[in-house]
């Protein structure tokens, strides 16, 4: 009895496992592209929403949910990636329709914010 247990507990451990293994995030997950440019060139840099950032007033929801990995030469780093209505936390509701906006350092004293026109994917 005990060996037939053991038998049926252990693919349900290995399923378990297996599972989990799947579930986690590779380093391409949630990645939207990547770049040859510099990071700075995503768009124009917003002081005032940049400012609000490092406040904790203007932050994606989730922290690089969705993010562009920079890596040229020059300008190497990651920018995670909102707009108005998705993985945006914006309480005093600084933000404007039809741009996106790229978080560096997102929840960081450094943190920028640069926003760039919305550019609707191809069909």
């Amino acid at each position: 009895m005990i060996k037939k247990a053991l038998l049926i507990k252990r693919p349900l451990w290995l399923m378990a496992l297996t599972m989990l293994l799947a579930g986690t995030h590779s380093a391409d997950a949630g990645k939207y592209a990547s770049s040859k440019y510099p990071m700075w060139q995503v768009g124009l840099i917003n002081g005032a929403l940049s400012d609000a950032c490092q406040r904790s007033q203007f932050n994606q929801v989730k922290v690089q949910n969705l993010r562009i990995g920079y890596i040229g030469k020059d300008g190497r780093g990651v920018t995670g990636i909102a707009m108005k209505n998705w993985n945006l936390r914006d309480p005093k509701g600084l933000a404007k329709g039809n741009v996106t906006y790229h978080f560096f350092n997102d929840g960081y004293s450094n943190c920028r914010v640069y926003v760039a026109k919305f550019r609707p994917g191809r069909n």
